[in-house]
């Protein structure tokens, strides 16, 4: 994910004119040694940490576009059939935006360059199937698409300055998806299709954008943008029984875009 701070302040240079100057010289010398040593040993900026291992914390939204819901086609005829109208095989879907949460562990090797390992969860509610709202199809109820991504990725970041940086990251890894279509069973013309949930690993891979802003040392805010490449993730599995026919067919979710949007808050050790 992407390292974002935001912080800083303005620095002020005291400047000392006429008598003011005279005052300094009136200083007794252990009053300047003192003020020698506290300048010393004050922080002069709020840069993050250059090396070291860190992790981090998240949360935001995601959304997913360009998606088909895919069934086969001995299970698409069979709910044809029951419903009187045409079920298609792939139909467009729709999910409704999710509340995402997750964090991160890495390692930044120097100031330009990290990796690190990501882990997220969502679960994005199906908003329409072939433009009709999910619990008015054939399938008559709501569903839950949940997905769990684990992702390796590596980092660069470019300081604009002791406060701020902007990265730019990309990553590989697995969606671990299921959805809570609920189990049953349809029977037409001898031919009957039961099923039950499954889950499935999709394929990852993921570009990230952000920007990080030094709140400490070693404490920063981070906000940032994740596209991510998700393949075909199988949803539930039909069993197809008849007299002549016996087999079974996966309902899916298509390859798809994952888009995620989030904020949140790391800690350098």
């Amino acid at each position: 994910m992407i390292d974002c701070y935001e912080g800083g302040g303005n620095l002020y240079s005291p400047h000392i004119y006429g008598s003011k100057q005279n005052k300094l010289m009136n200083t007794p010398p252990r009053f300047i040694v003192a003020l020698a040593l506290a300048g010393a040993f004050a922080p002069t900026s709020v840069s993050a940490a250059e090396s070291g291992p860190y992790i981090r914390l998240d949360n935001g939204v995601s959304s997913i576009s360009g998606a088909n819901f895919k069934i086969g086609p001995t299970s698409a005829a069979v709910l044809s059939a029951i419903s009187g109208s045409n079920v298609p095989t792939s139909a467009k879907i729709k999910f409704d935006p999710a509340y995402v949460f997750g964090g991160a562990v890495g390692y930044r090797f120097s100031e330009s360059l990290a990796a690190e390992i990501e882990l997220d969860h969502a679960q994005n509610e199906v908003d329409t199937l072939a433009g009709i709202p999910v619990s008015q199809t054939v399938l008559e109820q709501n569903i839950t698409f949940k997905q769990t991504s684990l992702l390796a990725s590596g980092i660069y970041t470019h300081k604009v300055n002791e406060a701020i940086a902007l990265s730019l990251g990309a990553g590989l890894g697995a969606q671990f998806c299921s959805a809570n279509i609920e189990e049953g069973s349809a029977t037409n013309a001898g031919v009957t299709v039961s099923g039950k949930q499954t889950s499935s690993a999709a394929f990852v891979a993921q570009l990230k954008t952000g920007v990080s802003i030094a709140l400490a040392k070693n404490f920063t805010f981070n906000a940032g943008y994740k596209l991510r490449f998700v393949s075909s993730s199988d949803i539930y599995e039909a069993s197809v029984a008849s007299p002549t026919l016996n087999g079974s067919e996966k309902w899916s979710v298509d390859s798809r875009l994952n888009h995620v949007f989030s904020a949140g808050f790391a800690y350098s050790f």
